[in-house]
């Protein structure tokens, strides 16, 4: 059975934010609802820029699988395509666990995602997926004059001077939990897309 008919019924899909248009000066808190079969994509509009994720949340429902963590996340900046994404990332490499519960309910990216007109998130998802999707935004993206847009992309295991990063710095690795593997490797570039010198690895 399709998902597409459902994802157009839910308002998933297409480029308009799920709760409409912000005001200019609001500081929204976008909210996505994820309920997916296997080998299945979603696709959400951002609110319109200009305006910066301050905080990208992730909150699987209560008997999810932990599949979420390998579905590959995708954001896609002012008009790129889904090949050029600036975020090309398995989802449970782009979270880590918030404050509080043990085990976590609650996953997190708190680096600034600044983007000047327009954006959008898609998930693919090879299992079963269910939870929320919650994206803090405030209304300007100065950081995008001062640093660029952000990168995320996996690449070769870093170097020995990449091995304690700066969250703040402007090109700057996570390494695996394991301290093995293929680490995301995290930028800021001035124009949508991935840059040449900043490949998957």
């Amino acid at each position: 059975m399709s998902i597409v008919p459902l994802l157009f019924s839910l308002g998933m899909l297409g480029t308009s934010a799920p709760q409409g248009a912000p005001a200019q000066g609001e500081v929204i808190t976008a909210r996505y609802e994820i309920d997916l079969l296997g080998r299945s994509r979603v696709v959400f509009a951002l609110p319109p820029g200009p305006r910066t994720i301050q905080a990208f949340r992730w909150m699987p429902a209560s008997d999810s699988s932990e599949i979420w963590k390998s579905a590959r996340l995708r954001l896609i900046w002012d008009g790129d395509d889904l090949e050029r994404a600036g975020v090309d990332v398995p989802l449970g490499r782009f979270v880590s666990p918030g404050d509080g519960d043990d085990p976590p309910t609650e996953f997190e990216n708190r680096r600034a995602m600044p983007y000047r007109r327009n954006g959008r998130l898609v998930l693919d998802a090879e299992g079963p997926v269910r939870g929320s999707l919650r994206l803090q935004t405030a209304p300007e993206a100065s950081k995008l004059d001062n640093q660029g847009y952000l990168r995320a992309q996996l690449s070769a295991e870093p170097s020995e001077d990449e091995q304690s990063p700066s969250s703040n710095s402007g090109n700057f690795s996570e390494n695996p939990v394991s301290g093995s593997g293929r680490a995301v490797r995290y930028w800021y570039d001035r124009e949508p897309g991935p840059s040449a010198t900043h490949g998957s690895g």
